[in-house]
């Protein structure tokens, strides 16, 4: 009666297009035995659910007694689901999109981290993340290389909704915290080997030496290898590859009871081809991709079908010859220094992170010179100070969390954009280089307090503050001329260039070619909230948090402009309203929230009439939702894990914006924002004597989705389903061997992409085919 019930709710209530693509049969299914077992518990059920520890209030506590929407993965989680990277988390976290590579960079790890609609595509060193990434609380603030390695990581927890008055640096949508597991009192290790398809060679150590009681340490290592799979016809090779070598350590150093040390150490190299891009589609451009299809005869089929103006699906090929590549060094440290009284913890944290390298992409994926990019020095750097303090009073009533935190970061990044030029008749055309020449200094300082008052065994209210102030400098040169070594043409006037100097042939594209500018921005927000524990454990809770992010400057220019194009602060004033319980003998856990958001000043990426990327804010938008995630133990050794998220983000008003080459209106929906997400696992375990078998098979359904904030018919991606499975057989606790198989029924969808209605040419990065292997652990 109750599957029956379910059945016909979710074909009234969701949209036509998402009941015809997804048969809601498991959906309803897996909704109705969880509410079924609050009714009655389940008959055959025995053993208990995983206690899940987060420290998301800088405390730990019981993930149900935590009173914020938070999605917790423990390193048993994390193996079990097959998470290789913490891009995949998405795909069992309510309303997280995590892109594994940033339009128009061509980088093969640009993170692109959207939750609840909140996020930036932009990896340019002018704008700021919407979604935090924080590694044992040191803020990552740079997309480039952030699809981190999942490596030797005790939990990740995923926060959605603005965290501003625990954090010490500014998130408007949320954040993604990643804990290191912590060095262990005795020696021990563990060895993983995975081999697969594409000739997928991934190997990870991790060892814990203690050199004494009082002295501790654990090492890690990972090295992962497999080819690519986009294949560039006419060069020979493919994109898209993996090629990546990480190192982590961690020193703990416990002097006496009141003081103990941290520090921790990490390196990533990554030398790969450049992102997964291929073509799907030609549109009328500024003249550089009109005049070169009309000139060009001898484009290759598939092309001139897509110049047709039709989307394509070629998802595996690209025409492509330019410069591939994605090659980044990455170094940081923390050092964590902990005072521990008797009724409150001091904690101070120096970090410091350091990445360079280079990466390419050709856009256009044609065989001819239409337009490439290359950014060969990139460089940036980053320190931060943070001084937190935790504690009680009056016997525990009231709980807080104070801090005070400075950042600062130094960036350069040097774009060349290589075109070809139509002359003013179209009678001909020459090749010439865009050069943007970028450097950045920025700081943040922040103070920021949390109060939590216990007013009896049930009530608690929570009040909090925070204030923000970001500096922000820019420093650039931006002119076109004959090539990259600032050689120019004699019927170009002539700007100044990257040195300074006013140099005859080259054509300037911010006012003479090179300057300077800075801005400040300062914000104070604030959070309320109220909570009720009931007798059966179940926790209650509404919360009001305020969410701000910076503004800043447009970094890369084609058309030229007066003066540098600037974009003013964004602001979330966001509500929550929750459930969390867990009952039956600690067998059925359920958590549910509801949200509704004023989102202003909206930052998004649109593109000038020829073709630069242009930061902008587009308008007003409301967004509200609902999150659901259940955990349920529903016969012997049968788990269950369920999580639904939607999310209705829709613009209230448009601000005028001059000059794009495709604009929008309020009828227009956020990049990276589906409507429904929907993701069930079962996990059945046979037990052998000392041994295991496990089973386990995951199911992901993703909304139809726009990954563009000009809704380009080009990016827009159907809703898809994935299909994960594996095979686990367990031996003494010490040797796993596991078969596995991701993306079963070889879905193809686009993760990414850049469609330049300015220039004429629609690129995506499409998902990774059907993967599979077999893995070995040994822990010793």
């Amino acid at each position: 009666m109750m599957h029956d019930t379910f059945n016909s709710l979710i074909e009234s209530r969701v949209k036509p297009q998402f009941a015809k693509s997804i048969n809601p049969a498991p959906l309803s299914m897996a909704i109705s035995l969880a509410l079924a077992a609050t009714l009655s518990p389940p008959v055959f059920a025995q053993g208990a659910l995983e206690e899940v520890v987060v420290t998301a209030q800088k405390r730990e506590e019981s993930l149900q007694d935590t009173p914020i929407a938070v999605s917790a993965f423990t390193s048993l989680a994390i193996e079990n689901k097959g998470i290789d990277n913490i891009a995949q988390v998405a795909n069992f976290a309510p309303n997280l999109v995590f892109d594994t590579t940033s339009p128009v960079s061509g980088l093969s790890s640009g993170a692109v981290v959207y939750i609840r609609g909140i996020g930036n595509t932009d990896f340019s060193l002018t704008t700021d993340p919407g979604v935090g990434t924080y590694v044992d609380g040191v803020y990552m603030s740079r997309s480039a290389g952030g699809v981190l390695d999942v490596l030797d990581v005790e939990r990740i927890e995923v926060l959605r909704g603005p965290q501003g008055t625990l954090f010490g640096r500014n998130t408007i949508g949320g954040a993604i915290s990643i804990t290191s597991r912590k060095p262990a009192d005795e020696f021990q290790g563990k060895l993983e080997l995975t081999a697969g398809n594409d000739r997928r060679q991934d190997v990870r150590a991790a060892i814990d030496i203690p050199f004494s009681d009082s002295l501790r340490s654990s090492w890690a290592f990972s090295s992962k290898k497999r080819d690519g799979y986009v294949s560039r016809v006419n060069v020979g090779d493919e994109l898209g590859d993996e090629e990546k070598l990480s190192f982590r350590g961690n020193i703990i150093y416990e002097l006496n009871e009141q003081w103990d040390f941290a520090l921790n150490l990490d390196s990533t190299n990554i030398n790969e081809a450049s992102a997964a891009s291929s073509l799907v589609g030609f549109t009328p451009g500024a003249g550089t991709v009109g005049y070169s299809l009309a000139n060009f005869g001898d484009i290759p089929t598939g092309l001139a079908d897509l110049a047709q103006f039709i989307p394509g699906r070629a998802s595996d090929i690209t025409f492509a010859t330019g410069k591939s590549g994605t090659k980044l060094s990455i170094d940081g440290f923390a050092f964590v220094a902990n005072y521990h009284a008797e009724s409150f913890d001091l904690k101070y944290t120096y970090a410091d992170r350091e990445t360079e390298g280079e990466f390419n992409r050709d856009p256009d994926n044609s065989p001819h010179a239409i337009t490439e990019t290359r950014n060969p020095n990139y460089q940036h750097e980053q320190s931060s100070h943070e001084l937190q303090i935790t504690g009680s009073l009056f016997d525990d009533q009231l709980r807080y969390v104070g801090g005070l935190y400075y950042f600062e970061e130094q960036g350069t990044d040097d774009v060349f954009v290589d075109v070809f030029l139509p002359t003013p008749d179209l009678s001909a055309g020459f090749p010439a280089t865009i050069n943007n020449y970028a450097d950045v200094d920025n700081s943040s300082e922040a103070a920021y307090l949390q109060l939590t008052w216990q007013l009896s065994d049930v009530w608690s209210v929570t009040g909090g503050l925070r204030h923000t102030r970001d500096e922000k400098f820019f420093r650039y040169t931006q002119y076109i001329g004959a090539d990259d070594q600032g050689n120019g043409y004699p019927f170009f006037p002539g700007a100044v260039n990257e040195h300074g100097v006013f140099t005859p042939g080259l054509a300037p594209l911010v006012g003479n070619g090179s300057g300077q500018v800075s801005d400040a921005f300062e914000q104070t927000s604030y959070k309320l909230g109220v909570d009720a524990s009931l007798e059966d454990g179940t926790l209650l809770y509404y919360s009001f948090s305020q969410g701000f992010k910076s503004g800043g400057f447009v970094l890369r220019y084609v058309e030229a402009v007066d003066n540098v194009r600037t974009f003013e602060p964004e602001t979330l004033d966001s509500h929550e309203i929750g459930v969390k319980w867990q009952g039956w003998d600690d067998r059925l856990r359920v958590n549910a929230a509801a949200y509704w958001s004023d989102y202003e000043d909206v930052q998004v990426t649109f593109f000038d009439n020829l073709g630069g990327p242009v930061t902008a804010n587009a308008g007003v938008v409301d967004i509200k939702g609902l999150e659901l995630e259940v955990s349920a133990i529903l016969f012997e050794n049968l788990q269950m894990d369920l999580a639904y998220g939607y999310t209705d983000a829709s613009y209230d008003a448009i601000n005028p914006i001059e000059g794009l080459s495709l604009s929008i209106d309020e009828n227009a929906k956020l990049v990276n924002t589906p409507e429904h997400s929907f993701n069930l696992g079962f996990e059945y375990v046979v037990p052998l004597e000392s041994n295991e078998l496990a089973f386990r098979v995951d199911y992901r359904y993703t909304d139809e989705i726009h990954n563009d904030s000009q809704n380009s018919r080009f990016l827009f991606e159907q809703a898809y389903e994935l299909w994960n499975a594996s095979v686990r057989y367990s031996i003494d606790e010490s040797i796993d061997l596991m078969l596995f198989a991701k993306n079963l029924k070889d879905e193809r969808y686009i993760e990414s992409g850049d469609s330049n209605f300015g220039l004429g040419f629609h690129e995506a990065n499409f998902n990774r085919p059907r993967e599979y292997g077999l893995t070995f652990r040994y822990r010793f």
